[in-house]
């Protein structure tokens, strides 16, 4: 599949998903009754189909198992603490904006009262 191909699809086949990635099927559906965070939809006929999300979930998985020598318990902690550190990071981030904004108000302010 073609990575332009990629960018046009929003769901794809367990047979798609295990070409892309390089993991057997029966691999990605044990990693789905192991990781919450996989969550493929299922169609009325029993179809899986993968959000790109999925999708990049499985391939760092894959990268974490198979590149790096974890477990799968370990992978599944790896990606649980960078949840956790890109959720942080997004908080962060948002009381920075916060603050900005808070400040371009409070001068604003200052300028139309004449203060």
């Amino acid at each position: 599949m073609m990575e332009h191909e990629l960018k046009n699809k929003d769901y794809f086949k367990i047979g798609e998903v295990s070409k892309i990635s390089g993991v057997k099927e029966y691999i990605i559906r044990y990693w789905v009754t192991e990781l919450p965070s996989l969550k493929p939809v299922i169609t009325p006929t029993g179809y899986r189909l993968f959000k790109k999300k999925d999708l990049e979930t499985i391939l760092v998985l894959k990268k974490l198992i198979y590149e790096e020598g974890l477990t799968l318990s370990g992978a599944k902690k790896r990606l649980l603490d960078k949840s956790k550190e890109n959720e942080s990071d997004g908080h962060g981030r948002l009381k920075k904006n916060f603050d900005m904004i808070k400040q371009q108000l409070l001068d604003l302010r200052k300028m139309f009262s004449g203060t």
